[in-house]
């Protein structure tokens, strides 16, 4: 009867099925505990249990002292399906059944051996991650080390190119390249699940679970002699009490290590108690062996991995909550540390005196998030050295500055310790309200002018960069370049680059009479840089079709009743406070666009300048980094032609998704181009992880990715014929004169999201499957004459093609007059 109400509830409408909930659970739930345990619920949350009810519960919040949701959900559920409220089901279904709702007893068995009569057969699954699709010397020195002792079985999560797929291949079993989103064990679960196979993982003594979130710094032969000679189920290199979000939990500030058989005999009852369960063996390094790894609890869990809404409930689920589940069914575990450790040893300045005890790893996030405030990391490699003379520090440093945020790195840099002992930690989180304090006592500087990076890519915008290149060498201007997680390597005089969230980049930006963003100040900066004290300029990310800022937002309603003679005279919309004080445009026609899209710009305020990037598609005398990457590219094509294939990245809200072409498209459009003497090359939009594009086509295409020539204007000067969907890369590649043609497989996913009808504004034919698209590569190969249809677009959106846009700008710039003088 139970169970016929659970479904009755689950078929319910949302509103009405919370209200079921909300009764079903109320009998089991303690609100005085959750309103204890959640001090930080806001106060307009009146109800504790309808906000466990609609919330709390998906974010693993205990309804009472001896009721563990993800214990319950994972030993009694789908781990793998969120529609079920578990304690709705204890309600309905679990109480009768007598299911647990924590852990009976935390005793372990007596733990396995591994055999002594023969070796121990050992795989490995390795979950890797490189947003820029490399696999560098410092991931293949750990992998090296564990296939002496293991056979290796490799999965990344993101693309990545044959040639780094085959980096892997030397010294794995097998490796694989798919992108899936689930963080480590995502990796983790699809190998055992899919890749590798449960069934060929039966061979084996021992599996271990590895990510490439460590460096090597030492060979792993004294874990394995230690570990081998102990009876477990399951062990890991180290166990730790607390974690980031429990860091003030007064239980977890014991100052001393406490032995692992204290721990197993006398602590782990007491561990059941905590608000948040945060006991933890590292999950960066596991081993189970055969009781565990033939456990079905063990497999549903790994078998059930999904994406989550945030890397917390990973953590809890994935990482604390596979601790819990094999202490909970009784599995003897042991650690190479023979202690526990408060907090995360590995991410605090512990982790020097473990390392100078034996153990074999660094962590590259103490080095660039350093959420402890270790002090003195700027001298991690001096400090590694001294401990272990022939670490490769060198190779995982080149490793750190290619993956690390730049700005999370200076900030962990930037930390020491005083003379007194106490640690010195910059404030890198200054407020809003701070900054405009600040700002406004600030004498501002229109001979300084702070070029800030997009957003979205952590890059200086094309049209900032072009703007830069203008005045680089102008010692009279001082150029603030703030940036994000990237670096941001740019020469000339009075240059000055400081993240923009440090202290110095924050008093460097009040200082800044002229601040030139891509985005709102707000998003851009993080603070509120304000029109009445510096001239904000918004130099936009090139031409666009589609809609963003104001155009992308749905209409605002109007509370307010319209005004009368008879009552006051008020405004139906207030007096806009002005964001920027101009934005740049390449045309009229593109001064309508920008004024509409960067509410309040008024019209006057949309300088027709020209877009400064365009200047980089004319002018022979580029930046020498782009001229290098042109060069780079033009020998890579050896005489061929490039069609240039690039996209957008979906952005959020968007049903659009990567067209899938299959082997025969595959071949038909690159033996179309290959037919006329040219080559396809793929050009995804920075941040797509998957790639499907590249995927598909493999050799077929040239990899003219963001990672390999960071320039899009350097890959456009060296393209022949642009393949496009809606973005306005096609406008722009117009200066040059040569075809474009739109591939658009969903238009109707982009209804109501485009600044213009795409068959009349793009400079080219608008095709919806590859049969068109190939025969019209064919024909813009045979004869790159453009259409009238081109002119007239050109005619349109592009008034400048004189190489000069920049300079226009910069003369604007030199033009302006003090705010201070202003008001």
């Amino acid at each position: 009867m139970s169970a016929d109400r659970l479904a009755a509830l689950e078929a319910m409408p949302e509103l009405e099925r919370l209200e079921a909930e909300v009764a079903a659970a109320a009998p089991y739930f303690d609100e005085a505990y959750y309103a204890r345990s959640l001090p930080e619920l806001p106060d307009t949350v009146t109800d504790p249990l309808e906000h466990f009810c609609s919330t709390g519960w998906k974010q693993l919040r205990k309804p009472r002292a001896d009721f563990d949701v993800w214990w319950y959900w994972a030993n009694h559920l789908d781990p793998a399906d969120d529609a079920t409220n578990p304690l709705v089901h204890y309600a309905l279904v679990g109480r009768d059944a007598g299911l647990s709702t924590r852990p009976a007893s935390t005793t372990s068995g007596p733990g396995a051996v591994l055999p002594t009569d023969r070796a121990v057969r050992r795989a490995t699954l390795f979950a890797g991650f490189d947003a820029q699709g490399i696999v560098d010397e410092a991931v293949l020195i750990l992998l090296r080390e564990l296939a002496r002792f293991s056979d290796v079985f490799v999965l990344f999560d993101g693309y990545l190119p044959e040639s780094e797929l085959a980096k892997l291949r030397e010294v794995a079993q097998d490796a694989w390249a798919i992108r899936h989103g689930a963080y480590d064990f995502g990796s983790y679960a699809m190998l055992a699940r899919e890749l590798v196979g449960w069934e060929r993982l039966e061979q084996y003594d021992e599996v271990l679970f590895v990510n490439d979130s460590s460096y090597l710094v030492r060979p792993l032969d004294a874990v394995f002699e230690r570990m081998d000679a102990q009876a477990c189920d399951w062990w890991g290199l180290q166990a730790t009490k607390g974690i980031a979000m429990t860091r003030d939990v007064p239980e977890n500030g014991f100052p001393d290590p406490i032995p692992l058989d204290t721990v197993r005999e006398e602590l782990l009852d007491g561990f059941e108690d905590a608000v948040t369960y945060d006991f933890l063996v590292g999950s960066y390094f596991l081993a189970f062996r055969r009781p565990v790894l033939n456990s079905p609890v063990f497999r549903r869990l790994v078998n059930g991995v999904t994406t989550q809404r945030s890397k917390r409930l990973v953590i809890q689920k994935y990482e604390i909550g596979l601790t819990h589940l094999l202490i909970g069914h009784g599995h003897r575990f042991s650690t190479f540390v023979p202690t526990l450790q408060p907090f995360h040893p590995v991410y605090t300045r512990r982790v020097f005196g473990l390392i100078a005890d034996g153990f074999p790893l660094l962590k590259r996030f103490l080095l660039y998030r350093n959420h402890y405030d270790v002090p003195a990391l700027a001298r991690w490699k001096e400090t590694v050295r001294a401990i272990i003379p022939d670490a490769p520090v060198d190779a995982f440093e080149t490793n750190l500055l290619r993956t690390a945020p730049a700005d999370g790195l200076a900030r962990s840099f930037a930390i020491e310790e005083r003379d007194d002992g106490t640690v010195d930690v910059p404030d890198w989180d200054m407020t809003p309200t701070r900054f405009s304090k600040l700002d406004a006592a600030a004498t501002q500087d229109l001979r300084q002018w702070a070029f800030v990076v997009d957003r979205e890519t952590h890059q200086l915008p094309d049209n900032s960069r072009a703007i830069f290149e203008q005045v680089a060498h102008d010692p009279g201007i001082t150029k603030v370049i703030l940036t994000r997680s990237r670096r941001i390597p740019l020469s000339g005089e009075n240059v000055v680059t400081l993240p923009v969230r440090s202290p110095q980049g924050r008093e460097a930006l009040m200082r800044s009479g002229i601040v030139l963003v891509a985005d709102r100040p707000l998003r851009a900066t993080d603070v509120r840089v304000k029109t009445e004290r510096h001239h904000v300029i918004a130099v936009r990310r090139g031409l666009t079709l589609l809609k963003y800022g104001r155009t992308a937002a749905a209409p605002r309603v109007v509370q307010s009743a319209r005004p009368t003679h008879e009552g006051p005279l008020e405004m139906l919309h207030p007096a806009p406070t002005r964001v920027f004080d101009a934005v740049l445009a390449a045309s009229d026609a593109d001064r309508l666009a920008a004024v509409a899209s960067n509410w309040s710009t008024r019209y006057v305020d949309a300088w027709p300048t020209g877009i400064p990037a365009h200047d980089f598609l004319v002018r022979d005398d580029v930046p020498a980094d782009l001229h290098e990457q042109e060069q780079r590219l033009r020998e890579e094509l050896d005489g061929r032609r490039l069609v240039l294939f690039t996209t957008i990245l979906p952005r959020r809200g968007f049903d659009a998704e990567p067209y899938l072409f299959t082997p025969t498209e595959v071949d038909r459009l690159a033996s179309a181009a290959e037919d006329a003497g040219a080559v396809l090359g793929i050009r995804e939009a920075d941040g797509d992880l998957d790639r499907a594009t590249s995927r598909a086509f493999g050799t077929r295409a040239l990899d003219i990715s963001v990672t390999r020539y960071p320039s899009v204007h350097a890959v456009l000067r060296a393209t022949d014929l642009v393949v496009t969907d809606v973005d306005g890369v096609a406008l722009d590649f117009t200066l040059t004169g040569r075809p474009a043609i739109s591939f658009v497989h969903d238009l109707e996913q982009f209804d109501g999201r485009l600044l213009y009808d795409l068959d009349h504004v793009f400079p080219g034919p608008v095709c919806r499957d590859t049969k068109a698209l190939a025969a019209e590569i064919d024909r813009a190969l045979a004869d790159p004459t453009v259409s009238r249809q081109y002119a007239r677009v050109r005619e349109l959106f592009v008034e400048h093609a004189d190489g000069r846009s920049s300079r226009r700008v910069v003369e604007r710039l030199l033009g302006l007059a003090p705010k201070r003088q202003l008001s």
